[in-house]
């Protein structure tokens, strides 16, 4: 009785992690052009961010006092609501209907 009881509890536990395995295996196949998609995304984002800030320095390096300091920033800071909010309305990454990124442990 108690070879039985442990073939059964030994089949579950085979049966259990080779449904794992399948299914931890299917994500992969669908993340490939997820990834490579999200990274393009990102990879825009970062440039758009750059080049706000490249024009931020330049407005920075080119005022002659606080004032003109100020309106640089004011300027930038402008500019990245703008973007945020264009962000908001089309549903960006994290947004309510955007994708999100998977989480890793």
């Amino acid at each position: 009785m108690q070879r039985v009881v442990i073939a059964a509890v030994a089949l579950l536990l085979v049966l259990s992690v080779s449904a794992f395995a399948i299914e931890g295996s299917q994500p992969q196949k669908e993340t490939a052009p997820n990834f490579e998609q999200m990274k393009a995304d990102h990879l825009k984002k970062l440039e758009v961010r750059m080049s706000s800030l490249q024009q931020e320095k330049a407005c920075v390096q080119a005022a002659n006092n606080q004032d003109e300091l100020r309106a640089c920033r004011a300027k930038h800071k402008a500019e990245m609501r703008e973007h945020r909010d264009d962000m908001r309305k089309r549903g960006g990454p994290g947004g309510p209907g955007g994708q999100v990124p998977p989480q890793f442990n």
